[in-house]
């Protein structure tokens, strides 16, 4: 895991280029603390922060040059698949002087091009440059876990692994996307296909890739979620046992690594399954770590089910304890850290694990990311199943599942999300303006129009489509946080869950075995419920990663600062805020209007 930047013109860059990406490079440090290089020709400068994972030697020192010196590599993430893709290149005749997978991708690409994305396993962001061709190549994940942003200043492209790293460029002047701000407000969005909040910067999409040359930047997708809805024809056994087996290689690749690895732990499924087959596996030893945020007395407080847990595959669990004060305290860090607003207090709490995990001294973590977006986890996607089953006019099926989600008692979200996607588009707007009745009418109504969320992500009639649009539209914004909460520590954050097999093929498996007579994540428990224990297996209380919010922000400080913020923005973002935005914004809203006001000096 690393920290990558550079920048890139045919009229030449010169000494001061040099030296800015120095300075992009130093500011992107904590990506990478364990080493740093630096390439630089007549058209092209490139930086690299090493955070070392596989192969602790210089060997790993990048940039890194072909054998042929034509091409030149920097590259952030994993390719977990790396032994298994050296052998087929050895084959082809490829010669390895290094352990690294950096050596394998970079041979990879110069067998298959383009095309060597799609062998790969893993998350990553990269950059090649070509001495011969004169030209950039640019790739990012299939899913978006690893950052890659660009600016165009006169002639010149510059790029980074963060935002952050462009504030080295002294002549850069920034402005807000007020779209971003737009559906971050009414939606809870962010990170939606190449936007930012800054209207000039700009990142290569997930799932895509970018060639630069004198045809100008060229971005093309390579991978499509959409391709891989279909009905597949496996029975409910066949489809278990893939599940588990795809799970059992996704986390054993994941442990692939020179450096000391632990787990975020909390009461829920998808966390308590990895620990249950690393222990299956052999990886549990006495003293393998597990990290917990814990809320003493809060009704969601998982810290009892961590407990059972570490106490059945006999490991150790370290808490912390995230309080109103310390967010307050750290907020200023927390906002600088993510170069974008977050959604919601649960991000300073994943923070705040992963700084428990570097005091611990331990460089890569495994994280559930992604489990509630493939196997349906969260409630309100009832909703998409119910309407699913109303357009196939399965009326028998929609009063029992409807009766199910009730005997349940599941989040009155999942009838509201059926409402929402049956009501007129008209409709649809009034209540979404209602909702966000502190905006102007004005700026609502210009937004809503232009709106990707808005338009397309609610589009969705079944809930795979559903779930393909959370890939599209939603994930990445809770990987850009997980990674910046990582990487402010110098930690490699881990997600068996988004290997990309067991993603393309729960797309084709049945809604209904991904909910089923009330149940979330069905398929999930039916498939990998022997690696959990029962007491996590049979909640019907379980709700996502939460924090006592409501409660922080009914103190005077967090009040005082709302206020203070919502009067700022008032001002400074002219025409976006209704002039009664203080009496209108509940907890939720007040984090959000937070946000914004420490993040508007980064636009100074």
């Amino acid at each position: 895991m690393c920290g990558i930047c550079g920048t890139f013109s045919y009229q030449k860059v010169n000494q001061e280029d040099i030296l800015l990406i120095n300075r992009m490079n130093e500011i992107q440090r904590h990506r990478g603390p364990n080493d740093e290089g630096m390439y630089s020709s007549d058209f092209c400068v490139l930086g690299h922060r090493r955070l070392s994972i596989i192969d602790l030697t210089s060997d790993g020192h990048q940039p890194f040059y072909s054998d042929d010196k034509r091409y030149i590599l920097i590259y952030n993430g994993e390719i977990f698949n790396y032994i298994e893709l050296r052998e087929e290149l050895k084959e082809k005749g490829w010669k390895f002087r290094t352990q690294t997978d950096t050596e394998v991708l970079l041979k990879a690409y110069q067998e298959y091009g383009e095309k060597c994305l799609a062998k790969f396993n893993g998350m990553f962001a990269f950059v090649i440059y070509d001495t011969k061709d004169n030209s950039l190549f640019f790739a990012r994940d299939r899913f978006g876990i690893k950052p890659l942003y660009y600016i165009f200043l006169g002639s010149k492209i510059y790029f980074a692994s963060e935002i952050k790293a462009f504030k080295a460029i002294t002549e850069i002047k920034l402005s807000v996307n007020s779209q971003s701000v737009f559906d971050y407000l009414v939606f809870n969005r962010t990170d939606i296909f190449s936007d930012t909040f800054f209207k000039e910067i700009k990142r290569i999409p997930k799932g895509h890739y970018g060639i630069y040359n004198h045809d100008g930047l060229t971005i093309k997708q390579w991978w499509n979620p959409e391709n891989y809805l279909g009905q597949c024809q496996d029975s409910i056994l066949v489809i278990k046992e893939k599940i588990n087996q795809i799970m059992n290689s996704a986390v054993t690749l994941r442990m692939r690594s020179d450096v000391n690895v632990g787990s975020c732990l909390s009461g829920g499924i998808d966390s308590s399954t990895i620990l249950g087959i690393l222990a299956k596996n052999g990886f549990i030893h006495n003293g393998y770590a597990t990290f917990s945020a814990s809320f003493p007395g809060e009704r969601f407080d998982e810290s009892g089910y961590a407990d059972l847990l570490t106490e059945k595959f006999k490991c150790s669990n370290y808490k912390v304890y995230p309080s109103s004060d310390n967010c307050f305290n750290e907020l200023r860090r927390f906002v600088y850290v993510h170069d974008e607003p977050t959604i919601n207090a649960a991000y300073f709490a994943q923070y705040e694990v992963m700084r428990l995990a570097k005091e611990h001294n331990v460089t890569v973590l495994l994280d559930g990311q992604g489990a509630d977006e493939i196997f349906a986890g969260y409630h309100y996607l009832h909703g998409f199943l119910l309407l699913e089953m109303i357009k196939n006019k399965n009326y028998a099926k929609f009063t029992s599942s409807l009766f199910s989600t009730m005997f349940r008692q599941q989040q009155m979200n999942a009838y509201q999300t059926l409402l929402f996607q049956l009501v007129p588009k008209k409709t649809k707007t009034i209540l979404l303006r209602n909702k966000a009745s502190y905006l102007t009418r004005e700026y609502f109504s210009e937004h809503i129009k232009e709106s990707i969320i808005f338009n397309k992500f609610f589009d969705a009639n079944d809930l795979n489509t559903s779930l393909v649009r959370h890939f599209q539209y939603k994930l990445e914004h809770l990987l850009r946080s997980e990674d910046r909460n990582s990487m402010a520590f110098s930690i490699e954050a881990r997600v068996p869950y988004l290997d990309y097999r067991l993603v393309e093929y729960l797309f084709s498996v049945s809604g209904n075995l991904k909910i089923n007579r009330g149940v979330t994540k069905y398929i999930q428990k039916q498939a990998l419920g022997q690696y959990t224990i029962k007491e996590i297996l049979e909640r019907k209380d379980k709700v996502g990663f939460d924090t006592p919010q409501n409660k922080w922000f009914k103190e005077k400080q967090w009040q005082d600062l709302a206020n203070e913020a919502a009067r700022e923005l008032l001002e400074e973002f002219p025409g976006i805020f209704n002039k009664n935005i203080i009496k209108r914004m509940n907890s939720f809203d007040a984090w959000k209007i937070i946000q914004l006001f420490v993040w508007k000096d980064t636009l100074k």
